[in-house]
């Protein structure tokens, strides 16, 4: 099994620019759009248990 730092892991794009998201071993890379959308569930996600945590 080949593996390829220089595509983004999650869609496989491999013409844009990545960014690494993750330090050890195995260096996980996201294209710019993957990365900005798992920034946004995250926040997204923290958002609605602080208004839960808050009610």
């Amino acid at each position: 099994m080949k593996k390829y730092l220089s595509s983004c892991r999650d869609c496989g794009d491999d013409t844009c620019i990545l960014t690494q998201v993750s330090s050890g071993p195995e260096a996980i890379l996201l294209c710019s759009d993957c990365y900005n959308l798992k920034n946004s569930e995250e926040i997204q996600n923290e958002i609605i248990y602080n208004e839960k945590e808050n009610s």
